[in-house]
């Protein structure tokens, strides 16, 4: 397994040192330590501040890549994809927090089951008070479940996701979601790819959360995307909510 080479990718915009610094740390200090870090800075204008933090650690699997405009977390997301030269790609948002053997379990669990595409995985929600609630998501073990999972709730948490490059093939983030690109391509892989995808049963990844989180500043954009999204699901695949 510590051959397999795995590509982190991590968009970053206008990130709080603290929360950067956090984040970036709990990549580092991963049990599993054979991978390499692409940091997407998607805020050109804030690059001075970000690459000092970031050349601070002088970690040669750190990668910096600058993006020139503003193009948004689908568009960095991509760039950093498209540039990911490991086996396996897990995302991973700027602000949130890796638990120390999240690489290590997702490794084995798509090394053990090669049928799987991708695996996200459980995650605690922590708030600036310190309290936290549980985040599920769902374990499916056959086909029909995992889709039925996408009319529950967003079946996956993205920092928590990780894949199979080669899965990906050219499919990508759709820029044109500003909130819910990662519904869709997890919804593009299952139902027009026939990939099966599943969630690890344990806590894998902190998700923080705060008033700048853009899931929530932007709720009313994330329900029509969403809805967007399940109609195209239901008239293409002439499936019944």
């Amino acid at each position: 397994m510590d051959n397999t080479k795995l590509s982190v990718i991590m968009p970053i915009y206008q990130t709080r040192e603290t929360y950067l610094r956090e984040a970036i740390e709990s990549v580092l200090g991963q049990t599993y330590s054979n991978f390499e870090f692409l940091i997407i800075n998607d805020s050109p204008q804030d690059a001075s501040r970000l690459q000092q933090i970031i050349q601070s650690y002088n970690d040669n699997r750190i990668i910096w890549i600058a993006c020139t405009i503003n193009g948004g977390i689908a568009n960095a997301s991509n760039v950093g994809i498209n540039q990911a030269t490991g086996t396996f790609i897990a995302m991973m948002d700027h602000d949130d927090i890796c638990i120390k053997t999240r690489f290590e379990q997702q490794i084995r669990f798509l090394e053990a089951n090669p049928a799987f595409g991708f695996i996200g995985g459980q995650a605690d929600a922590f708030y600036p008070d310190d309290s936290s609630v549980r985040l599920n998501y769902a374990i499916s073990s056959a086909a029909d479940e995992l889709k039925k999972s996408f009319f529950d709730q967003v079946p996956f948490l993205n920092p928590s996701v990780m894949f199979r490059k080669s899965i990906l093939n050219n499919l990508r983030y759709n820029p044109k979601y500003k909130v819910c690109a990662d519904y869709d391509l997890f919804a593009r892989l299952v139902f027009a790819e026939g990939i099966i995808a599943t969630n690890l049963p344990e806590v894998i990844l902190r998700y923080r959360c705060h008033d700048s989180n853009t899931s929530l500043n932007q709720y009313l954009v994330a329900e029509q995307e969403t809805n967007t999204i399940q109609e195209w699901i239901l008239q293409s695949y002439n499936l019944t909510n």
